[in-house]
């Protein structure tokens, strides 16, 4: 009976830790998922961010008013997509949405099919493409002059991915 008393704490044990650890993984809990040095673009944004990721730029931390990720909203059925909003030029505070640009990873077309038909998971950087000091553990934003009025790309150590703008940006009632 001992034994058998064993097991079953044992076995409540690990099915208690596997649940801890997945809805960490789901939940993004202290950066497991999105702000590791392996994190890759898929991972970190695949599903939408539960919250608003932090980014900094040249090693301090900037705010959600010069740079942020976030899930789409969820009345509005649009959870599935992530919306990075960055102030713009680079390097601004906006105030408003007009002080800042809007790129959209939305995958499945939940908020319109025009962003998915333009967003390209498996990118190639143009030549012309800079890093723009913008990073999420080891994820970096570049910008290309000959289309950084149209999208964005995201880069991982393994690749890269175009985020297409929203312009106008779509808002949700």
């Amino acid at each position: 009976m001992p034994r058998q008393a064993a097991r079953f704490r044992s076995a409540t044990v690990f099915l208690v830790v596997l649940a801890i650890g997945v809805v960490a993984w789901r939940l993004d809990f202290f950066g497991v998922r999105s702000s590791t040095p392996l994190s890759s673009v898929a991972v970190a944004f695949d599903p939408a961010p539960p919250h608003p990721y932090l980014w900094s730029r040249e090693g301090r931390e900037v705010s959600s008013f010069e740079l942020v990720a976030f899930a789409g909203p969820d009345h509005c059925g649009w959870q599935s997509a992530t919306v990075l909003i960055i102030g713009w030029p680079l390097g601004t505070v906006s105030r408003t949405i007009a002080d800042a640009r809007q790129y959209v990873r939305d995958a499945r077309g939940a908020v319109k099919a025009s962003l998915r038909e333009r967003l390209d998971l498996r990118a190639v950087l143009p030549a012309d493409a800079r890093a723009t000091g913008y990073r999420h553990g080891s994820i970096e934003l570049y910008l290309s002059p000959s289309d950084q009025d149209d999208g964005i790309y995201v880069v991982d150590p393994g690749g890269a991915e175009r985020w297409p703008r929203d312009d106008p940006p779509t808002g949700c009632q």
